[in-house]
């Protein structure tokens, strides 16, 4: 049944996923552990959801709710109806959480695609410990400018025909700007076509901002306006200078900072991409205040995973990653800093109402100079592909014929779906499908329930814009 359709003589009662948080006298919060759609009330709404605590007909509950609130009561019910705060008397959780992914599957059939990111270098001018890419037998080499352009050939007409009206191209490497020539005819090209096709275009380059030469600085100051950074520095100097180092051996801080301030003085976007340790556990306040004397406007804070033995000594436990996000969040909180990362797609996911779907692969994808395509740059190098690129490749996927698009979806809903066998069925245990990847599980496997629990307890009750902020997240 449509949310919106509510025959008048249908019997409801609270949804078996409901949560409510009061935080103030004046304030609660309430959200769908399914559907999210978390959303503030006065205190009475309280008492008008225990009107609901066993299924009643809709006049029963109007009378008995124009007695707690002065709003209109059937206006206020057929809200809670559509965020599936209420639901039909006779609806079981099991079968409402099959429905639900059920929907998520369908809705995710046939690809969206809005992001791509070409990983443009197969060289890197650091030598940091612990780097992911030394995770797999990564082989793919510098891109060409070819390449890319029979790429970015189908993509727009891709976009075009399925409706699509923005993209985003990001750039990765190693590093990126080891590749500049090629990303910049990539950019122009897309340019082109953005104007030719109507697709509004912007661009993101990751970089460890370590080599800014002249060329890549006029490049910058022309085209500031489309383009972003995300740059990498994992703490203050003391710290980011034990993991991240040149081919000397030396710390990179110094340089990287000077040059993070060169890139905002041209007045394009510039965000920093951290990894936390124990390493850098301790500064955190201090980094954030140093990034915010710069006039950083954005942190992007993921979880660093170590590989090896020694690596895997300075993992965060389990309460110093919470209390590490926590931290982060208030202390950028104090200077107007964005703050996200990979973790908190399961809390925008659970407490604001998007569908259940992982962005990578559904809404992005990864190529490598080799034609390699992955899910998205985590998956960069690992065995796990949509397959090789082909002149056919964009018509394929946009008619749902991409054999690779469907093992994932396969592969990530049927383990979802195994949670119905599961004494609560929910998505709290939701995280990004790398992490049970690299542990050799299913996609959908419940991993992170207990720690994500902890993380949507806490920002049930921060303000809304410290929840979904602009969402720019990329798992």
């Amino acid at each position: 049944m449509n949310p919106i359709e509510m025959p008048p003589d249908v019997m409801l009662k609270k949804s078996p996923f409901l949560v409510v948080r009061q935080l103030r006298d004046d304030e609660v919060r309430v959200y769908s552990k399914l559907h999210g759609n978390l959303t503030s009330y006065g205190s009475e709404i309280i008492d008008v959801l225990g009107a609901f605590d066993r299924p009643v007909s809709m006049g029963t509950a109007a009378a008995q709710v124009s007695a707690m609130c002065r709003c209109e009561p059937s206006v206020l019910m057929r809200e809670l109806y559509e965020k599936r705060f209420l639901v039909e008397g006779d609806r079981d959780e099991r079968d409402m959480f099959a429905e639900y992914v059920a929907m998520a599957r369908h809705r995710n059939e046939v690809a969206r695609i809005s992001k791509v990111t070409f990983l443009l270098s197969a060289k890197c001018n650091l030598s940091c410990k612990g780097c992911y890419h030394s995770f797999y037998d990564f082989k793919s080499g510098h891109m060409t400018s070819e390449f890319a352009d029979s790429v970015l050939s189908g993509l727009f007409p891709y976009l075009k025909k399925r409706g699509i009206r923005s993209l985003l191209i990001s750039f990765l490497g190693y590093e990126p700007l080891l590749n500049f020539e090629t990303m910049r005819q990539v950019c122009d090209r897309a340019a082109a076509m953005s104007e030719e096709y109507g697709i509004d275009t912007t661009f993101k380059i990751f970089t460890n901002a370590f080599t800014l030469n002249e060329d890549v600085y006029d490049w910058i100051v022309k085209n500031g306006p489309r383009l972003s950074f995300k740059v990498s520095l994992d703490g203050v100097r003391e710290d980011n200078d034990q993991r991240r180092v040149d081919r000397a051996g030396k710390g990179t801080f110094d340089r990287v900072v000077g040059n993070l301030k060169r890139i905002i003085a041209t007045g394009a976007e510039c965000d920093v991409l951290t990894t936390l340790s124990k390493i850098n556990f301790a500064n955190i306040e201090r980094f954030v205040d140093e990034m915010a004397a710069i006039g950083i406007r954005n942190i992007t804070a993921n979880i660093f995973c170590g590989q090896s033995p020694e690596e895997r000594r300075i993992e965060l436990s389990e309460e110093e990653r919470f209390e590490a996000i926590k931290r982060m969040d208030l202390a950028t909180e104090k200077h107007g800093i964005e703050f996200d990362g990979e973790w908190k797609f399961a809390v925008v996911q659970m407490i604001t109402g998007a569908h259940f779907t992982c962005p990578a692969g559904m809404r992005q994808m990864v190529f490598c100079a080799d034609g390699a395509i992955h899910p998205c740059q985590r998956f960069a190098g690992t065995e796990l592909t949509f397959g090789v690129f082909g002149d056919d490749f964009w018509e394929k996927l946009g008619e749902g014929q991409c054999e690779g698009y469907e093992r994932w979806i396969a592969d990530l809903y049927d383990g979802v779906m195994d949670r119905v066998k599961e004494e609560h069925a929910d998505l709290t245990g939701w995280s990004c499908p790398f992490v049970p990847f690299i542990r050799g599980e299913c996609l959908g496997k419940h991993v992170e329930k207990d720690f994500n629990e902890r993380l949507i307890e806490y920002y049930v009750t921060r303000p809304m814009d410290r929840i979904i902020a602009k969402s720019r997240i990329h798992c």
